[in-house]
């Protein structure tokens, strides 16, 4: 018998690879490369397709997520949603099969559209513990919910169903994935904390619980009951299609001309455009779809990426929008307190590709952010945070490109990331999200996309810049009036009694040189109760229509009584305001705040904001946060648009410029005496 040749042997060796075996021995492709990084996208997975199941069904999202420690390098992840379910017969195919999904040829936004996050999953759990994963899910036309436990046959990518249950459960549908994972739970920057926390931020209509390993419940409420606008289903564009793509639709189209197929099975096509097109590669309008190939379809395809289409459709987007990032990073942040939230940006939607694609920017800057160190960065891409691979990323590059010296931060040599109390958010929203890998964690740089992430970081540090400036100006103003009342009465006595004239009402020279409404508190404790007073006085040389806004601790806004009566309310936030009468120039008003007595209240614990007036010219007191999302009334929009208006023209007539007159002040004195 003639021995095999060497060519014989190895063929011999070759054999079909299932994508399950692949991934089985390249998991680090798919996030699992360490134990915390594992736990982290054990979790993240079973997230996302709960965010996507409720919401692709209408329903706002209730996630419980349960972490629970078995050993040392165990843990059990549990993650419960509230969608919809899943019929029996999808499950296994859904949790055990990877590259099975209902999203991957739809073109719109979506959080996972591979199928392969939540199999993939399934797969470390069965090679690293040996352990089935759990599943139980409940539609609600079905009293009971079905329980399976379920393995991956890597060989073949098929799922093994190792035991098949039926089980009465308290939801009237939803679905619950327990699996057991070698990982380790460590709190800190990337955590399924700081996951569920980004989460929470961009998805502020979602209701997201933590239980973690020590007992410890963290619980993110949902900031807004309006869902984020479903994104429809868009047809493909030829911008974005590849001449093999664009053969697969020929040849599956039902539509009987190729001139029908270009403008009904692609978007962005006209018919005029269409037999243009035709015309110039020598088809015939009529010709069959199917009939199309080799050179022609190449020169089709040619000459659509040459035409002047129609820019995709932006309807297969889902942008956060500028209000839900400010309640986002509010809810989230709020125990940080930022001094300036940024009016959040949304760019216009644009193309990369032929898919389109939208970035939207959030920008909060001060109060409990450390200011010695990087800023911090959030990165996502279609609602789901970015953790891992940030210096890999697009977005950490744009924002490090930036030369943000301009903007008020520090830099060295106007390149890397600055230094500063700050915070940015960065959300890219696409049909096609160019992530670096399977594991989906970092943003392939592209030309169009790093475009509009610069113009909409510079857009936001333009407000930063802004920001900075009226602060700096506002505390030059501080000092400068702190230095005037400590020095000019002095000044003012002692000039008097030289001259020997009364001492003059220097109220119009503060007026004169500041230029500000004041607002100073102060706190009066004793048996009838903590009073905290506070003053406002116009030292501007015109009339002001102000509204003032205090900000209370909520269990301390209960036992608050006011005087006068705010004209409105927000207990659960420790909210009121007040329309404050017209104030002339040197005008004062006061407002009152009364405590019980022994109330553990200081009047800095209280925060005054006010409206009507550009912050420039206040001191004691922030302008209105912007994320408040307070309507204004009328009477205060008008007498700010007014003063606007009217700011040149009454510094030219020298309003408020009167000098101080010792013999008017002496006369007055003398006709006071003789009454």
């Amino acid at each position: 018998m003639v021995p095999p040749t060497i060519a014989q042997q190895l063929a011999a060796k070759q054999r079909e690879i299932s994508v399950a075996e692949f991934f089985e021995r390249n998991r680090q492709i798919l996030g699992f490369d360490n134990l915390q990084r594992a736990l982290l996208t054990t979790v993240k997975e079973a997230v996302d397709n709960g965010l996507d199941a409720a919401e692709d069904a209408g329903i706002l999202p209730e996630l419980t997520v349960e972490i629970t420690r078995e050993s040392e390098d165990r843990y059990r992840v549990s993650v419960a949603d509230n969608g919809p379910g899943i019929l029996r017969k999808e499950i296994p195919n859904v949790f055990a099969r990877l590259l099975y999904g209902s999203r991957f040829h739809q073109n719109r936004q979506a959080r996972g559209q591979q199928g392969i996050g939540i199999s993939a999953a399934v797969l470390y759990a069965n090679l690293t513990t040996a352990r089935p994963a759990r599943i139980t899910s409940k539609v609600e036309e079905e009293e009971a919910a079905h329980v399976l436990e379920l393995s991956i046959d890597t060989k073949k990518n098929l799922p093994l169903v190792l035991s098949d249950d039926l089980e009465l459960w308290d939801r009237p549908h939803g679905t619950r994935v327990e699996l057991v994972v070698k990982a380790r739970y460590l709190r800190g920057r990337q955590s399924a904390l700081e996951y569920l926390r980004g989460t929470a931020i961009v998805n502020p209509h979602a209701r997201i619980v933590l239980v973690e390993p020590d007992g410890t419940r963290v619980t993110f409420e949902r900031a807004t009951t309006d869902p984020p606008v479903s994104p429809k289903e868009t047809l493909p564009h030829p911008y974005g299609l590849e001449l093999g793509e664009l053969g697969y639709l020929l040849k599956a189209t039902h539509r009987p001309s190729v001139v029908e197929f270009l403008t009904k099975d692609l978007q962005g096509v006209s018919s005029r455009t269409a037999r243009e097109v035709l015309a110039a590669i020598g088809v015939r309008p009529t010709a069959n779809p199917s009939s199309i190939s080799g050179e022609a379809q190449a020169r089709l395809l040619e000459g659509l990426h040459g035409a002047s289409l129609i820019a995709p459709s932006a309807e297969g987007l889902s942008p956060i929008g500028a209000t839900l990032i400010k309640r986002g990073l509010r809810n989230v942040l709020g125990e940080l307190r930022p001094e300036f939230f940024a009016p959040p940006v949304s760019r216009p939607p644009k193309v990369r590709g032929g898919f389109p694609f939208m970035v939207e920017v959030g920008l909060v800057y001060g109060g409990g952010l450390p200011s010695d160190q990087a800023i911090q960065i959030l990165r996502f891409a279609n609602r789901v945070p970015l953790l891992f691979q940030q210096g890999a990323c697009a977005i950490t590059n744009a924002i490090a490109s930036m030369d943000w010296r301009r903007y008020g931060l520090d830099q060295k040599g106007g390149s890397g990331l600055p230094v500063g109390p700050m915070l940015v958010l960065v959300h890219v929203a696409s049909t096609k999200i160019p992530f670096t890998s399977e594991a989906k964690e970092a943003i392939a740089e592209d030309p169009e996309l790093d475009k509009e992430l610069t113009l909409a970081l510079q857009s936001a540090a333009r407000h930063l810049r802004t920001h900075l400036s009226r602060k700096s100006r506002r505390e030059f103003a501080s000092d400068k009036f702190a230095i005037i009342q400590k020095i000019l009465p002095k000044l003012a006595e002692k000039t008097s009694h030289l001259v020997g004239k009364p001492v003059p009402d220097l109220t119009p020279v503060v007026t004169r040189i500041m230029d500000v409404v004041n607002v100073e508190g102060s706190l009066v404790s004793d048996a009838a109760g903590v009073r905290i007073p506070v003053e406002v006085t116009n030292y501007t040389p015109r009339a002001r229509v102000l509204e003032m806004f205090v900000e209370v601790p909520p269990e301390e806004m209960a036992l608050a009584r006011f005087d006068p009566a705010p004209d409105g309310t927000e207990p659960e936030l420790g909210r009121a305001w007040w329309t404050l009468p017209k104030l002339a120039p040197n005008g004062k008003t006061r407002l009152t705040l009364t405590f019980p007595p022994k109330t553990d209240v200081e009047a800095n614990d209280l925060d005054w904001y006010v409206a009507g007036i550009d912050e420039a010219h206040v001191l004691g007191a922030d302008p209105l946060p912007g994320d408040w999302d307070v309507r204004l009334p009328r009477t205060i929009v008008e007498a700010a648009e007014q003063a606007a208006t009217e700011g040149a023209a009454g510094t030219a007539e020298g309003e408020g410029d009167e000098e101080v007159d010792y013999d008017a002040a002496e006369a007055g004195t003398h006709t006071a005496e003789d009454e």
